[in-house]
């Protein structure tokens, strides 16, 4: 696939970013051997594969169940690391 000095152009354009002979040149070239590097993936024989969702078995990953914790202990397990108590419940800052 070859591009034309417009394409060039026209992404710079729409980067917002000026090229000279010399770069434009040179970014000609790069853009080119990017696009055929890319087009090597349609050159990949795919017939027989099946479609993936993940890279990992499905059979394998499974996470652990959640399952919530009962602490004995309750607001008490956690009112030394509060910054202030009042009734039994944490005071936070209020967030508005």
């Amino acid at each position: 696939m070859i591009h034309s000095e417009v394409d060039i152009d026209h992404l710079a354009k729409l980067a917002r970013i000026e090229f000279d002979e010399r770069e434009r040149e040179i970014f000609s070239n790069q853009l080119q051997n990017i696009v055929g590097y890319c087009s090597k993936v349609c050159e990949a024989d795919v017939e027989n594969l099946e479609p993936m969702v993940h890279s990992f078995s499905h059979e394998d990953n499974f996470w652990a169940e959640d399952v919530p914790e009962h602490c004995e202990d309750g607001v008490d397990f956690l009112s030394p690391n509060a910054p202030e108590m009042k009734e039994g419940q944490i005071v936070v800052p209020r967030v508005l």
